[in-house]
Parts: C-alpha cells; structure tokens; sequence
C-alpha cells in the first residue's frame, strides 16, 4: 500500500493568510437544503430529525423516469433526480431537475455514459479582496456541488459569484466513478469534496472563490482557486461512499478494509479489517455497504455484507465496541434513527436477506450491539431505510410494497406502488408538507404527502393510487 498523504498546501493563490484571519464562512460542509446528499447527512444515517412522515399516504404527484439512484434537494423546492429517460432502449442518463411541489420539470442535466449518482450540494466561499489580497468583505458562502458524469467522469460545479465570468465546471476523467457516492469536509476557510475510485485511488479536491475589487467597489477579477489530488491509492475497488463525522473521513473496500483518515493533517489515522474485527476467524468479507455513524459520532457502524456481520467501530481508534451476527448476508442499510420508547437511543437498521423470497429489518442497540427486534417482511427487500424524527422506518420491497414500520415493530401503514422499490424514500418538507419521493423501478417516481395535505374535496380514502388507474393499499 502506498502512503503519499499529500500536504494540501493551498495558502498562495491570494495573500490568502490574511484571509484566514478573519472568521470562518463555513462552519459546515453541506449546503442547507432538505436533503443535500446520499443519506442525508454525512453520516450517511438517512434520518431526519425534523419532518416526522406521512400518517396517511397519498400521491400528491408522480411522474415517469423514476430513479437510478437516491435524489437529492437543491433548496425546499428543487429536486435532482438521477434517471434513465422514458425512452426505450436508450442506455443514456440524465440527472432531470422536478418542482418538487407540483412535480413539473424545471429542466435537465445530460446525457451521461454510465450511472449519474446522487449529487452532493456543498457549501464554498467567496473571499472579496483588494489588489493586495486583502478581504474587505466578510466572506459570503456560495453554492458548489459534486456529482458523477457516468462511468469514467466526476464533476465539480460552482456557478460564478459575479455574473460574467466564468463558472467552475470541472469534469474529472479518467478515473472509474460508476456509481460513485461523495463526501467531503472544511477547514472551515475551503471545502474539501472527496471520493474514491474504482481502483482505490482517494481524491480530495479543493474549491474557492476570490472577487477582487478596486477601491470603488468595482470587479476587477473573478477567480476560483480549485483543483484536487490523490491522496493515496489503496490498490483495491473502493466502496465509494466517504462517512464524514467526529472530525474523520471513513472508506470502506471491497477487500474488507476500513481507513479513517483525519483530514486536519490530513493523514491516516487507523486502519482495519473484517477479522480483525471478528469474534472468529473471518478469513475475508467485503465492506460493501456505506458506513453510517452515530449521532454522538463515536461509533461507526460497519457490515461485513456476506457473513451478516455488523460492528460498532470507536471513531477514535478503530477498536471493535461489538459485533452482531445476522446470520444472512446484509443486503440493505445500515440507517440510524431514535426510539422514542427508550430515551430516543440510537438504533442501527439493516435489511437482511432471510431465505430466496423474502427479507427480514434487523433492529440493533448502536451503544452495544444488542438485538433489539426482527421482522419478517413479506417480500424481498433491497432498499435502505429512511427514518423521520418519530423513528418510524420507510422502505420498500421487490413486489412494489411501500411501508411505514413504528420503531417498536408494528405497523404503520403499508400500500402499494405496483414496481420493485429499491431506492431509499427521500424524506422532506416541501411546501410545508411532509413529503417522501419513492422511485419505483425506474418506472414512475411519486410524491407522497399525508392525505390532509390534499386540496379539499380530493380524498384516496387512505390509499395510493398508481399509474393506470391501479390502486394500492
């Protein structure tokens, strides 16, 4: 394994150390927008903790296309959704922009070779200085976003602060980025988006911007200072979705390594492996599934996907706080949400395949890896979980069933959407709604509100109506 653990030396571009006097713009990386990546947050814990969902579904709009992948909200209103067109046969892809009140399109970015991911909206600054690079402004915090132009692209976007100048549109080739998922941290001054490749490679990029202005307050210039690097190549395929909490960027391989790195130095910090972490010997198990991390962000929580296995790793050192055995391989999750009945304490979520027809949700206590309840679904299940601020659980299954499950193992409500549902329900208010968007199969993507949100006199009679006038209960 190669160790480059490049130093990111960026103070040049601008006298930038007196920019990094002043206070800090970015106190976080995300932008502050409903659902702003994959997972939610950076903890990849697909739990928002401030819409509770709906308690009687019903489609407020759906539209063809569906969805390859988890979308992502720009602002209360904008909904990115990563899609194969309608068009029959086509094998290009497109991300298609929806009004996510009414379910219009509001346009489309494409197409693409290969898989768009989840995009991920990012917070930058803008520094407006002086001919010496001195700030005359405080720093303003702009918009910047990341996504995968298809199987060999990755792109860095951040539209011009002043009109007129050119935007950052950075496309990345050459590395394998098929379905790749992003992260990214902050010193605070930079943002730092990060992904890894295919073959291993770790890249952490860099963007912001500086408007330089006369002593009348004129533009004189726009720049973006941006670029990246690999930091290391770790020579095995990457798992590529980077966990970002507890001041530590977690990868995941497919080789069963788990790296965290802390990005203040940035160096690697702890690395381990799947029978390090096991109880027995474990000669070799992947770690295919996306690496979610508590809400206190001390514990990581980690699948060994084959065996079944799910591990409480210390953020701090790598150390293995508990080990769980499912028993069956992990096919969806994990995702962290509260349960109100014991003190909102963390539990860990993950959908296991239970026999060839059928899956089974595995509720676990994140302090100490104790089985808190298993239910059986009906079905085969593939999608991850999402979790509102009540703890109730969101997903679906192959038969095209969606269900909401109380986090002490009952049921909510359950209806049907008539197609395989294998991308985890985005949960948002919109509007002032509480609504989730499930993609079923690629085929139809619905907005679902809760019935009261209805215009009055348009009643379902609690139950979702689909496409073709077929009804789901």
């Amino acid at each position: 394994m190669t160790m480059k653990r490049w130093i990111l030396g960026l103070a040049s571009t601008l006298c930038l150390c007196t920019a990094f006097t002043q206070p800090p713009p970015i106190t976080q990386p995300l932008l502050d927008a409903p659902w702003p990546t994959w997972g939610y947050d950076l903890r990849r814990s697909h739990h928002v903790p401030d819409v509770a969902g709906p308690n009687t579904p019903a489609v407020r709009w759906y539209r063809l296309g569906g969805a390859v992948e988890e979308p992502a909200m720009r602002t209360e209103t904008a909904l990115w959704v990563p899609q194969h067109p309608s068009t029959v046969g086509s094998r290009y892809t497109r991300y298609t922009f929806y009004n996510a009140v009414n379910g219009r399109v509001t346009g489309s970015f494409g197409p693409f070779w290969g898989v768009p991911s989840t995009p991920i909206f990012l917070n930058c600054a803008v520094y407006v200085v002086d001919s010496n690079g001195a700030l005359v402004l405080p720093p303003i915090p702009w918009e910047a976003l990341m996504l995968s132009g298809g199987q060999y692209e990755c792109l860095l976007f951040s539209p011009s602060p002043v009109l007129g100048y050119p935007d950052v549109f950075w496309t990345i080739r050459g590395f394998p980025a098929y379905r790749t998922g992003f992260g990214a941290f902050t010193d605070g001054f930079y943002i730092f988006p990060v992904f890894a490749d295919n073959f291993g490679n770790i890249i952490i990029l860099f963007l912001a911007w500086y408007v330089e202005v006369n002593d009348d307050f004129e533009v004189q210039d726009v720049i973006a200072d941006y670029g990246g690097l690999i930091f290391d190549q770790i020579p095995s395929a990457s798992l590529s979705v980077v966990s970002v909490a507890g001041g530590r960027l977690l990868l995941g391989f497919h080789n069963g390594l788990v790296v965290a790195i802390d990005p203040s130095i940035p160096d690697y910090v702890w690395f381990t492996d799947v029978p390090t972490l096991s109880d027995d010997e474990v000669a070799s198990d992947i770690v295919d599934r996306p690496i979610a991390i508590t809400s206190d962000e001390q514990t990581a929580i980690v699948c060994a996907s084959n065996s079944g296995r799910v591990y409480g790793v210390a953020m701090a050192d790598g150390s293995r706080q508990w080990e769980y055995q499912a028993g069956r391989p992990v096919m969806a999750g994990p995702s962290i949400g509260p349960d109100p009945n014991n003190a909102n304490e963390d539990t860990v979520y993950i959908i296991v395949r239970h026999s060839a027809s059928q899956s089974a949700i595995h509720a676990i206590r994140a302090s100490d890896g104790t089985p808190k309840w298993v239910r059986l679904l009906p079905n085969v299940s593939r999608c991850t979980p999402t979790i509102d601020e009540n703890g109730v659980l969101y997903l679906g299954d192959e038969r095209g069933f969606l269900y909401a499950f109380n986090p002490n193992n009952t049921v909510k409500w359950q209806t049907y959407l008539g197609a395989p549902i294998r991308i985890a329900p985005v949960l948002a208010e919109v509007d002032g709604d509480a609504t989730l968007f499930v993609a079923a199969s690629n085929r139809f993507l619905y907005a679902i509100v809760d019935q009261s949100a209805l215009s009055p006199g348009v009643s379902t009679g609690g139950i979702v109506r689909t496409p073709g006038g077929s009804i789901g209960r």
